[in-house]
């Protein structure tokens, strides 16, 4: 049935119909923009999307269709590398004494918003065979949905535009959608990570006027790519921020930056592909609340464990706590003593459920053989690497 999909261009209409689940972001969850429309989609269909997804990838990456700045769908890229690049550029302009700011940019609705007859000439454009490009119209097009919530379900509705949230090839095309975003910016450094944009610029701190001059212009550039490509940018959720060393930044006077009519004044802490930046890069708020996370969690766990064997409960801690305790760790491996004591703590406590310890035994033991578990063991701090750039 998939090869019969793939040979005649044609996507069953069947698969085209999608359950849509609500997922509340943050804010009151009662305002349809507060909320995620995920896409629950049939089996058969995202099977067939799978491999329609393999082969396209291989080829984007292969031939180099995609911008060298954008770390979404490429081999060894990610939300880690893409992190690494920006902070990399920003300690090197902090040695430098300059100060860089940065736009975290937050696009409206950006799956749901994509047109897709400029997405089909992108994939046109990029090199698409004409019958995989007519398979990916097929897939598009006619689409239809219908919203459950709770145990009530909505009647089924067209769509005319947007990929489906959920599903596999969506980020895919968005990413080719966005891929000519960095080209369209000159005087900035942009960086993305599928529909996660940001756009910085360094400079020494007597041209600050001139900076924000330029990085207005920029953000006109930016609006305008937008505008020719059906996408809005949220003022209201875009995040400034101000990077330097603490002498600097209390030099560096208050402004704001201008977009579409909103100004928009830097804060201090920011969260960018879930790790939170601040202003001199210490990491402190991102430590602190990874933390609080984890030890709750390990907090829950500790009260269940004796219903599990070892290895379902090195399964769970390794799940719930050690994939945020080392989320990006080579990112803020640069961060000070006293947070990755920390760190520690939850990894010491990890270790005393895990093997049984009471409050006030000595630890070492516990991480000694946690340490024998290699899969389950990792150092704190991650040696920070700019390898890939």
């Amino acid at each position: 049935m998939i090869n019969c999909s793939f040979t005649t261009s044609n996507f069953p209409q069947e698969w085209k119909i999608a359950e849509v689940i609500p997922i509340p972001k943050l804010g009151d969850k009662e305002l349809a923009c507060n909320n995620r429309p995920i896409s629950l989609l049939p089996v058969m269909s995202k099977i067939c999307e799978r491999l329609a997804h393999g082969q396209y990838n291989n080829f984007l990456c292969s031939e180099g269709k995609l911008s060298a700045h954008q770390n979404g769908n490429r081999k060894l890229h990610s939300t880690e590398t893409a992190l690494l690049k920006v902070t990399d550029d920003i300690l090197k302009a902090m040695d430098e004494k300059l100060i860089t700011i940065m736009v975290l940019i937050d696009f409206s609705k950006a799956f749901d918003s994509i047109n897709h007859e400029t997405l089909l000439n992108k994939l046109w454009n990029i090199g698409m065979a004409p019958s995989a490009l007519k398979w990916f119209s097929s897939y598009l097009t006619n689409r239809s949905q219908k919203v459950r919530l709770g145990e009530f379900l909505w009647q089924r509705l067209p769509l005319s535009h947007g990929v489906p949230q959920g599903s596999i090839l969506g980020p895919l095309m968005f990413t080719v959608y966005v891929n000519d975003l960095p080209s369209s910016v000159v005087n900035c450094k942009p960086e993305c990570y599928v529909d996660d944009s940001k756009l910085y610029v360094s400079f020494v701190l007597h041209d600050l006027v001139s900076a924000i001059g330029q990085i207005n212009k920029v953000l006109d550039q930016l609006c305008s790519w937008c505008c020719g490509n059906s996408l809005l940018i949220n003022p209201e959720k875009t995040k400034v921020l101000a990077f330097g060393t603490r002498q600097r930044l209390q030099q560096l006077p208050g402004f704001s930056i201008k977009l579409l009519s909103k100004q928009i004044e830097p804060t201090r802490v920011a969260k960018d592909l879930g790790v939170h930046l601040d202003s001199c890069l210490s990491y402190t708020h991102h430590v602190d609340k990874t933390v609080s996370s984890c030890m709750y969690s390990l907090f829950q766990i500790n009260r269940v464990k004796h219903l599990l064997d070892r290895k379902t409960l090195l399964l769970v801690i390794h799940s719930l706590v050690f994939s945020r305790l080392f989320y990006c760790s080579s990112v803020w491996s640069n961060t000070s003593k006293e947070n990755v004591k920390k760190l520690q703590l939850v990894q010491n406590f990890a270790a005393r459920i895990v093997v049984g310890l009471r409050k006030y035994d000595h630890v070492s033991p516990a991480l000694k053989e946690l340490k024998q578990m290699a899969e389950y063991y990792r150092p704190i701090v991650s040696p920070r690497c700019s390898a890939c750039f």
